[in-house]
């Protein structure tokens, strides 16, 4: 049975979360941490991710990652490269002797699977590729997209170039990442979220909340509950669990922490 933690709290909770979900980080060569970082808006906002998340998972690794890769790849409207630097992240990278890369500007690997929408041989970035330990952090909140974007949506940036080629078929996009490299853990920084039309013109809501699994489609399955959103209602976090990517079904999810209804509070809809 998946494991999905729900801790209260007005700031990063990374250690926490990883013991209520029994995740202990060891030794290894190559750490990935994938942040939602989709404009040149600061987590007030609710529009990307707390950066001490970051700092946090860069204390734990240190002495026992050789590298710590942070990674995101270009929007339509920006590049990540401008988001980095405006947001601070490019100096905290470079303080823990992290490294940040556009995948987006990555070296492409063409990865050969049985895919739903993406093409054969489908170009991946090479750093996703050698990751042993991949974090994905998300961020809780709406999207005109996908309706929410937590962590099974935040790895459709995973896709480096031209992506708005597969806004129809976003569901089936984000399985098709998951066969290629499904993350280890999941966190979700809800401490200062965003509902409405999120991401360029949401409106900030404050959820004091840290959420994490090593199931993403559990974690979004309960973070929709929260959010006051049917996750049967949401078409990526659905096929996800349809095609064996995680657990959509509550009652076969173990919570920890918080209770739903303890934290629970109606977003509004794009």
């Amino acid at each position: 049975m998946p494991r999905v933690c729900i801790i209260k709290s007005g700031k990063p909770e990374v250690n926490r979360a990883f013991e209520y979900i029994e995740f202990e980080p060891r030794e290894v060569e190559t750490v990935v941490i994938k942040p939602s970082l989709c404009c040149k808006k600061h987590s007030s906002t609710g529009a990307t991710v707390e950066l001490g998340y970051l700092e946090q998972i860069f204390r734990l690794y240190e002495g026992l990652a050789e590298e710590i890769y942070v990674v995101e790849s270009n929007s339509t409207y920006y590049n990540a490269d401008d988001i980095a630097s405006y947001l601070g992240l490019k100096d905290l990278v470079e303080y823990y002797n992290a490294k940040w890369v556009n995948l987006s500007r990555d070296v492409f690997i063409p990865v050969e699977k049985d895919f739903s929408v993406l093409e054969k041989g489908f170009p991946v970035p090479k750093t996703i590729l050698k990751a042993d330990v991949f974090i994905n952090l998300g961020k809780m909140r709406t999207d005109k997209h996908t309706v929410v974007n937590l962590s099974l949506a935040n790895l459709f940036t995973l896709i480096p170039r031209a992506r708005e080629r597969f806004y129809p078929v976003v569901s089936d996009a984000i399985s098709d990442l998951l066969m290629i490299r499904a993350p280890d853990i999941n966190l979700i920084d809800g401490i200062v979220s965003m509902e409405g039309e999120a991401p360029e013109a949401g409106r900030p809501k404050r959820m004091d909340l840290t959420l994490a699994s090593r199931d993403p489609v559990a974690l979004d399955t309960i973070s929709c509950n929260i959010m006051g959103i049917n996750p049967v209602h949401v078409e990526h976090i659905l096929k996800a669990g349809y095609y064996g990517f995680g657990e959509y079904i509550e009652k076969k999810i173990e919570i920890v922490g918080k209770r739903v209804e303890d934290v629970r509070d109606k977003f509004l809809m794009p």
